[in-house]
């Protein structure tokens, strides 16, 4: 038996949100939780890596050591978690952060616009007030990624640098959300 773990409240009630208006006959949050929740980080995460090992991006995360059961063996396992990186230039920054809000954009777009089309015609208030709220916050979401773009397009983002050991340096980005810094990676990952 394995155990299944959300980081928030807030992202499992948003799981057992969607699951339960896809039994309803509207898939589209379900999905819209499965591509941007899991696929997505995935695409960007291997693009970074891709982007490591050719020397365009730094990252600066510290191993972590994890003892985990397998059949009830302990495992040593050492794991990098996926942090802010730092790219060689500000240009190349905005550039990956550009597309990769773009294609969030876009997943977010097409989703609610097959949320919309798909609409199952039920009666019931419940059901339909369920798909109301479903998809305002998929809304909201798709806002919240627009309005980082617009961030990005105008410059009111904020760049920290770094002296690498080379003596080259180092840039990594963030975004300034109600007096909240957040890196620019974790608002590109974020469901919300």
């Amino acid at each position: 038996m394995t155990s299944i773990y959300f980081y928030s409240f807030k992202a499992m009630l948003w799981a057992a949100f969607c699951l339960t208006i896809s039994f309803f006959g509207s898939p589209a949050p379900f999905f819209f939780l499965l591509i941007l929740g899991i696929v997505f980080p995935v695409v960007i995460s291997v693009r970074l890596h891709t982007l490591t090992e050719q020397g365009a991006v730094l990252n600066n995360s510290q191993a972590e050591e994890w003892l985990v059961f397998v059949n009830g063996i302990p495992v040593q396992e050492t794991r990098r978690p996926l942090s802010n990186p730092f790219f060689y230039s500000t240009q190349r920054a905005a550039q990956f952060f550009r597309r990769a809000f773009l294609m969030r954009a876009v997943i977010q777009a097409l989703i609610i616009g097959w949320m919309l089309v798909t609409w199952p015609p039920y009666e019931m208030f419940i059901i339909s007030a369920g798909m109301i709220l479903a998809l305002l916050i998929m809304l909201y979401s798709l806002i919240h990624t627009l309005s980082n773009l617009q961030m990005l397009n105008k410059n009111h983002w904020e760049i920290e640098s770094l002296k690498a050991p080379g003596e080259s340096e180092w840039f990594q980005a963030f975004f300034t959300w109600r007096k909240r810094r957040q890196g620019a990676l974790e608002s590109v990952l974020s469901q919300f």
